[in-house]
């Protein structure tokens, strides 16, 4: 948290070195770590709070509080990401917090903290035996405010939650100092809140991806056990963190034997890299729950070409190409009858993945007999023959 000392210079707990004429904000990797009134893990000793380094008043003094808005309460869903915000009002001008999250069994570290706040760090080692795994702000925020708010936060649950992970609790603690170079003036607010790991009447047998001919996934799972089950969101990502829905599959709803679900893939999200995979499965009431993340990577050695619309190229219809790239790269996409004329000629950029390309109906208004459609890069050419009745 944040320090204020009567010396010349003072590196203290927090995030704040002073001397009488100067303020000097810096970083320091394991100041706020033990001081958001957590547990040791493994351990019960004395909870320790910034109080230490603002002294003055006691914890949570009226007039004051910090106030997590949007971490799970009451329950928490496996893997879900939560994006939250602190909010700390106090008699202060000068703010700060510390955040972290623990089972209630033996205080061990629990889903994991990131940030898009500048201002904000993530601090300690995720899964280590101490006080590991805390966010709190980098540098301590000056602002004459009433309250100050830390927006751009996230915790993301554990995907596949362990028992000791049923009910956990995080503590929270938040600083309302002023700019004095002693202690006076610094109040310290505290809370906690407590979330316990939602079910759904589902037992899921098995869940797994595979790669077809490296251009799709086949995801394929059972369920052994339904009650009032709606239906599955089938999600993807390309780091694990941030995940889109590609497909919605509905659910057998009720059932005590084995039911069997599949779904392809047909346009996977990138090449040469990993693929996260992810069921989120409903139930009537909307309570929801993940699955075990699967992983898929794709080689895209060469550019593959499929017909999309699964017919030719004619007057009245266009044809519809998806086609797989292993980079960005310009491609050239020409149509030319059996004496050369050309009459469809048109440039486009590839982006690494799947691409789709159209090719117009209208181009043609003056074949006959056979014509050529022609995909070329700088490294690579495919053509498909086509008669023209």
């Amino acid at each position: 948290m944040l320090t204020i000392k009567k010396t010349s210079l003072i590196i203290g707990i927090g995030l704040i070195a002073m001397s009488y004429t100067t303020v000097t904000f810096f970083k320091d990797p394991t100041a706020p770590l033990s001081y958001t009134g957590a547990p040791k893990y493994g351990a019960t000793p004395t909870v320790r709070y910034c109080t230490s380094c603002h002294g003055d008043f006691t914890i949570n003094t009226p007039g004051g509080s910090v106030i997590a808005t949007g971490l799970p309460s009451g329950t928490y869903i496996a893997g879900q990401v939560y994006n939250f915000s602190i909010k700390i009002t106090g008699p202060g001008s000068v703010w700060g917090f510390s955040i972290k999250a623990v089972n209630t069994v033996n205080n061990a570290n629990v889903g994991v903290f990131s940030t898009t706040n500048s201002n904000t760090i993530v601090h300690g080692v995720l899964g280590g035996t101490t006080y590991s795994q805390e966010l709190s702000q980098d540098v301590a925020v000056i602002s004459a405010t009433a309250s100050y708010t830390y927006v751009n936060l996230r915790w993301t649950a554990p995907t596949v939650p362990t028992a000791n992970e049923s009910n956990i609790r995080f503590y929270i603690v938040g600083l309302a100092g002023d700019q004095s170079l002693d202690e006076a003036g610094d109040y310290v607010y505290s809370t906690t809140v407590n979330a316990t790991l939602s079910t759904l009447p589902i037992t899921l047998s098995s869940f797994t991806a595979r790669a077809i001919n490296n251009n799709a996934v086949n995801l394929k799972w059972q369920t052994a056990q339904e009650s009032n089950m709606s239906y599955f969101d089938i999600e993807s990502s390309v780091n694990s963190v941030d995940w889109i829905k590609i497909a919605t599959i509905n659910s057998k709803s009720n059932s005590n034997t084995t039911q069997p679900y599949s779904f392809i893939d047909q346009n996977p999200i990138i090449y040469n890299s990993n693929i996260y995979y992810r069921l989120k499965m409903v139930d009537l009431s909307g309570t929801t729950k993940y699955s075990p993340v699967q992983i898929v990577k794709l080689k895209n050695i060469e550019i593959t070409i499929d017909n999309l619309s699964g017919q030719p190229l004619t007057l009245n219809k266009s044809a519809s190409f998806k086609i797989n790239s292993n980079s960005n790269k310009s491609l050239n996409v020409s149509v030319t009858d059996v004496n050369g004329r050309i009459l469809y000629n048109q440039n486009t950029m590839l982006t690494n993945g799947s691409n789709h390309i159209e090719i117009p109906g209208w181009c043609l208004i003056k074949a006959s007999g056979i014509v050529f459609i022609k995909f070329a890069t700088n490294d690579f050419t495919k053509t498909f023959k086509q008669i023209i009745n």
